[in-house]
């Protein structure tokens, strides 16, 4: 996919795929995007219609749910900062896992699913701190300042100490920000090889329990 340029449907277009910025466009974009599709699936059933609802409006539907920002944002970039803040960290992306229909078969295999795709490619661990997350940070020192910080109480600082602190501290939002997205393309093979695998190992488990499934409903109209 070319770089600044917006391609796909509105709902499941990848962060980079919206800003249309200068990040490298890799298979994590279509991971990204695959999440987008089950998590809408997830939240509305097949054809945005959940099994209970029929009757509903795809407007009042969407109007009720958190990822109801995917579609209202005004601006494409808007839509991608709710996005970044809705894959930032795994409580905020479990609030949109919460939503899901629980009236709609397996959703909490499907929430499963979804929360170790989130893992793996926002998460993954074989990336530096810079390649974790969604949100575009500021490089702070983060040992220094942290271990600093952290042993801080009331007075045991001395006005140099907490003006130094200061000065790391503005240094820091002077700083240019990373963007996660960026950082892990470089590592989008792997990670995509990583997912697959996992996608693998799911679908193995879904075909045991749709066989289970189909064993038991036989067993109950042999009874019947």
């Amino acid at each position: 996919m070319p770089k600044n340029e917006h391609i796909g449907t509105l709902n499941f277009m990848s962060v980079n795929n919206l800003e249309g910025n200068s990040n490298k466009r890799t298979e994590l974009d279509d991971w990204e995007a695959l999440i987008y599709v089950l998590v809408w699936l997830g939240t509305f059933g097949l054809n945005g219609t959940p099994k209970h609802d029929s009757d509903a409006s795809e407007h009042r539907r969407t109007a009720g749910a958190r990822i109801k920002y995917w579609v209202d944002g005004t601006i494409l970039k808007d839509i991608a900062s709710y996005k970044r803040g809705d894959l930032d960290n795994s409580s905020s992306f479990k609030s949109i896992l919460n939503e899901f229909d629980s009236r709609v078969e397996h959703t909490n295999v499907l929430a499963g699913l979804l929360s170790m795709m989130r893992n793996i490619l926002i998460d993954n661990a074989g990336c530096s701190e810079d390649g974790r997350g969604a949100n575009m940070k500021h490089l702070f020192n983060h040992g220094n300042y942290e271990s600093s910080a952290s042993k801080a109480t009331p007075g045991s600082l001395s006005p140099l100490s907490i003006f130094a602190l200061l000065v790391e501290w503005q240094e820091a939002m002077n700083s240019p920000m990373i963007d996660p997205f960026k950082a892990r393309a470089d590592m989008a093979p792997t990670i995509a090889k990583e997912l697959l695998a996992m996608l693998e190992n799911i679908a193995e488990y879904c075909q045991e329990l749709l066989n289970k499934t189909e064993t038991e409903s036989n067993e109950t109209n042999t009874t019947n």
